[in-house]
């Protein structure tokens, strides 16, 4: 991407024509630095991904040994088991280790009761009869991702006195009538680059 430089002379000419004219300049510039830092983002993860693929061997991926080619390791003595000297504790949790586990939340943020309408035993029904108690069980997920959409609305007025038109400005970013935001951006760069399928 070919970043257009302000030259002396631009600036120059916008601050004669006044305050309007160099905002927009400015504003302009602002643009330019966001497309810039996009291309920046998406380069940076495209080097990242080769960087990780060419480092990639048999050793640290699911890759077969004849895949690592000329450049393989030397490896005369390869490993099979742990290097670490047994000793006399066995594997895994040692007894009266205390655990940790996933806790349940106090304040869920949904509530759903799973009602008993019939007995699975007799069959006789159980809509009317008294709760005596609960079993309940809590699974924490993430929500689905959804998209936010911000209007800005610029005022426009116009002057009693002289009768210009004077409209609000829009923030920097916001170019265009409806665009996507740097959210959107960032997310569709690390999936083009992070999460691509190989035929």
């Amino acid at each position: 991407m070919k970043f257009c430089m302000t030259s002396r002379d631009d600036i120059h000419v916008a601050y004669e024509q006044g305050e309007e004219a160099v905002v927009e300049l400015i504003m302009g510039l602002d643009v330019e630095v966001e497309k810039l830092a996009v291309q920046l983002l998406e380069q940076g993860a495209t080097i990242q991904e080769l960087q990780a693929r060419l480092e990639k061997d048999s050793s640290n991926s699911s890759k077969p040994p004849s895949s690592d080619g000329y450049g393989k390791k030397n490896n005369d003595e390869k490993r099979t088991e742990s290097l670490r000297k047994s000793g006399q504790k066995t594997n895994g949790g040692q007894p009266g280790h205390k655990g940790k586990t996933l806790e349940q939340s106090k304040a869920p943020h949904h509530i759903e009761v799973k009602k008993v309408n019939t007995c699975v035993h007799c069959g006789s029904g159980l809509e009317n009869k008294d709760v005596s108690g609960h079993e309940e069980r809590q699974v924490f997920d993430i929500p689905a991702i959804r998209i936010e959409i911000t209007s800005f609305k610029a005022e426009i007025k116009t002057c009693p006195q002289c009768k210009h038109e004077n409209r609000g400005q829009f923030p920097a970013h916001v170019t265009q009538p409806t665009q996507y935001g740097n959210g959107i951006k960032t997310w569709a760069c690390y999936f083009s680059n992070q999460h691509y399928t190989i035929n």
